[in-house]
């Protein structure tokens, strides 16, 4: 699981996830409360290493918030290797057998997979020895040296990940570490908006530290309004996009790095070199499946400029927002509808 610290404030309407993604923001006209008839229920806690807020209106709002809450926990006991008992540090411990797996993990890791090949390898679910090289795994960060970058690099390879749909079992060569945190958090998020769909939910919001799903709209009857944050200063808005029972999940070099003689080191490694990913700022993905959305925004920030874009455009009902250090690309069917602050 994505080992994320970030730091949130609370106050009043307005929540700022700082160092997060996205900032999602109620400031009032922005997004009315309910009417007297509905009950809302909205609830902060700290899941995945960031703040999750679950907000729903409605009928039993505060059981289905408890509920999207005891899910998206099971699930990150399930999905996380920084989770000793979970069932992804299993497969790691062991690597080189057929490890059982629950089917909500055996689900994940074939998306995972199938984001690799629909990526070409820009999105790799095998990079876990890559991120715990250069510290992005734990607490101590450094640049690693070529001859050890190698060796992990070795081990970088989702092709090479067997699963067994018939035996619920996984498979992954000796030396390969797993990491679903780049897709996880996604799928998670994902999982709490079908519990709330399912229990006949007309408006609902999760955002899992700038990962967020919507369930229809606003309830004045617009589309919920999200702000996206500025690279080159975080805490301000950059972009204010609608949405409306969609996802909407950013990648930014400005989330997690650490600078070494001048050089700041981001966390989104490029799967083929073992670096951080050069040329883009951040990566905006708008789409219905929070999860996919979780990968792409990684593959395009680590395709580029020109690959990053050519991979949305291929892909139905996928728009973004790419941001790089001298320009700024958004996708046709959303380039009407964001506003730019």
């Amino acid at each position: 699981m994505d080992r994320k610290k970030k730091h949130a404030l609370l106050l009043g309407l307005i929540l700022v996830i700082l160092g997060g993604a996205l900032l999602l923001c109620y400031f009032q006209g922005w997004l009315p409360q309910a009417n007297a008839q509905e009950t809302t229920t909205q609830r902060s806690t700290i899941l995945m290493d960031t703040v999750v807020d679950v907000r729903v209106d409605g009928r039993n709002s505060q059981a289905l918030v408890e509920q999207a809450f005891e899910r998206m926990a099971e699930l990150e006991a399930l999905f996380s290797r920084f989770v000793p008992e979970s069932e992804v540090s299993a497969i790691n411990r062991g690597a080189g057998d057929w490890v059982k797996v629950s089917p909500l993990t055996l689900e994940l890791i074939e998306l995972g997979l199938e984001m690799g090949r629909l990526t070409e390898g820009a999105f790799d679910i095998t990079i876990g020895a890559v991120l715990d090289l250069w510290g992005f795994g734990g607490d101590i960060r450094r640049v690693p040296g070529e001859e050890e970058l190698a060796e992990a690099l070795a081990t970088v390879d989702y092709t090479k990940v067997e699963v067994d749909r018939e035996a619920g079992a996984v498979r992954i060569p000796q030396g390969t570490v797993l990491d679903l945190g780049g897709i996880a958090k996604g799928f998670i998020v994902g999982r709490a908006v079908e519990i709330l769909r399912e229990a006949g939910v007309e408006r609902a919001l999760v955002n899992a530290g700038g990962d967020i799903a919507v369930v229809g709209r606003r309830p004045d009857g617009n589309p919920w309004r999200v702000g996206v944050q500025d690279p080159d200063e975080p805490t301000n808005i950059r972009f204010i996009l609608p949405l409306d029972d969609q996802s909407v999940v950013t990648s930014g070099d400005y989330q997690r790095f650490f600078t070494v003689d001048g050089v700041r080191y981001h966390h989104i490694l490029d799967p083929r070199t073992g670096y951080p990913a050069r040329g883009l700022r951040s990566v905006t993905i708008v789409g219905a499946d929070p999860a996919v959305g979780d990968a792409i925004s990684t593959a395009v920030f680590v395709l580029g400029w020109e690959g990053g874009r050519a991979l949305v455009e291929r892909l139905p009902g996928v728009e973004a927002i790419v941001v790089s250090d001298t320009a700024t690309w958004i996708s046709p069917g959303l380039a009407q509808a964001v506003t730019t602050r």
